[in-house]
């Protein structure tokens, strides 16, 4: 079994360390999809589209040379009272990168969850 979002986000890692302009993820996926947003709202990486290959898709992500880390992780339940333990053992300083969850009310950072007051699974993080 494979984990795609842990497979693009090396592929994302690679393509940065060896300073290229863009990298193609392959399998698209909506969840991939949404963590790419996020990645790029928090300025990690630049445009990215999705286009059909007449198997599953990819994507081509414009690099932006601003990422040091980024990994997948294994989907492992955190509460909110959990958060700062979690940010501490995956991030090198506190405010310094973000990690997104998966939630009842979505796909998010784990700042916007616990706002909300919400727990959830660990998905990624990026620094």
């Amino acid at each position: 079994m494979t984990n795609t979002i842990a497979d693009a986000c090396c592929a994302l890692k690679n393509a940065e360390r060896a300073r290229k302009k863009e990298v193609i993820i392959s399998p698209a996926s909506k969840v991939l999809q949404q963590i790419l947003r996020i990645f790029q709202r928090q300025a990690y990486i630049g445009e990215f589209e999705r286009y059909d290959d007449g198997r599953q898709g990819k994507f081509k992500i414009a690099l932006l040379g601003k990422m040091n880390e980024c990994s997948g992780l294994m989907r492992l339940n955190y509460k909110v009272s959990q958060f700062e333990m979690l940010e501490r053992k995956l991030l090198p300083a506190p405010g310094l990168g973000i990690i997104i969850l998966t939630t009842n009310q979505g796909i998010m950072t784990m700042s916007e969850a616990e706002e909300n007051h919400i727990g959830g699974h660990t998905l990624c993080y990026i620094y």
